[in-house]
């Protein structure tokens, strides 16, 4: 497993938004003060 240290940038990736819609990050993080990232993998 990878995590972020303090101050490293998030990479840049594209993902799809509960909407359907690509959500490209870093550029999420600049929209909002603060933003939460959850990874939901499925109902096992």
């Amino acid at each position: 497993m990878t995590s972020l240290e303090l101050n490293q940038k998030f990479p840049a990736v594209r993902l799809t938004d509960i909407d359907g819609e690509g959500v490209e990050f870093p550029r999420i993080f600049s929209l909002a003060r603060a933003t939460v990232v959850f990874f939901y993998r499925g109902r096992w």
